[in-house]
């Protein structure tokens, strides 16, 4: 039996130190990389299995744009790596990274962060123009309903199919608890597996980025103001019922291979602002 790691590597979660750890353990071809043709392309898990099967050497693969649900075969055991991420601290992770690419990047996020400030992004983020990229984008990605990151809006009953997605998960992680991630990671891997070095260096940590979640979104809120700070909450509101479920269920896997607590981010994390919006709009 051929076993396969598979980072799903949603965009601004974690996911280069995660790479820099399989590039070290699967050197060479062993560690694939598979994309769509542009930014905004989604790769189906037909495609994913089609790729491991036209490459015996892959053991690991890496992809930016890899739907869920994990691919099947009776050759071949998938073992999923995937990170969520504060909604929010997330949103200023994308700015801060975009306004470093080429001026020539394809991605329209890039103009846009690099064209004014943090404010003028997120104005674009809750217009109507915006793409999916900061607008409930863990949702979207891991419903894998929609196929055009251009024009994606998460559903309610996206949502629940993101979540149900995440629930069959084997493992997934919380970049805001990456060391105790990394260690349940290494308990859902498989025996062939658990010897692989899991040391890690943080990769692409933004200048001057504050300690604490709590810091970072208390900065955000000051710099964006009340009103604009409650609309981008509102359009990730989705997002921000999936991190919130994610952390109870990383919680309870924490728990359960005592590998150490989630911090208690959630009466900090934004929820309470977006919690009466959510009773009124998405279950009246």
């Amino acid at each position: 039996m051929r076993t396969i790691l598979i980072h799903y590597h949603l965009f601004k979660n974690a996911g280069s130190t995660i790479d820099s750890i399989l590039e070290r353990n699967f050197p060479g071809e062993a560690h694939g990389h598979l994309e769509g043709p542009l930014p905004w392309s989604t790769v189906s898990p037909q495609e994913l299995l089609e790729y491991a099967l036209a490459n015996p050497a892959v053991r690991a693969i890496s992809s930016h744009q890899a739907r869920l649900p994990v691919p099947q075969h009776p050759g071949i055991t998938f073992v999923p790596i995937l990170f969520l991420r504060h909604p929010i601290d997330r949103v200023a992770s994308v700015y801060e990274f975009e306004r470093r690419e080429p001026a020539d990047s394809l991605s329209p996020s890039v103009a846009i962060a690099q064209n004014g400030g943090f404010a003028a992004f997120v104005n674009w983020v809750v217009g109507r123009e915006t793409t999916a990229v900061c607008r409930n984008f863990q949702v979207a990605h891991l419903a894998h309903a929609q196929h055009d990151m251009r024009e994606a809006r998460a559903t309610h009953d996206d949502y629940l199919q993101a979540l149900a997605h995440l629930k069959n998960l084997p493992f997934f992680g919380i970049v805001e608890s990456f060391e105790a991630s990394i260690q349940l990671l290494r308990n859902a891997l498989p025996p062939e597996l658990n010897q692989l070095d899991l040391d890690f260096t943080i990769k692409n940590f933004s200048p001057g980025r504050k300690a604490t979640l709590e810091a970072r979104l208390e900065q955000i809120e000051k710099e964006l103001g009340p009103s604009l700070y409650r609309e981008l909450l509102e359009h990730n509101a989705l997002d921000m019922l999936l991190y919130r479920q994610a952390q109870q269920l990383f919680a309870e896997n924490c728990a359960r291979h005592e590998t150490g607590k989630i911090p208690a981010s959630g009466q900090s994390s934004g929820w309470p602002r977006v919690k009466q919006w959510l009773k009124f709009e998405l279950f009246k």
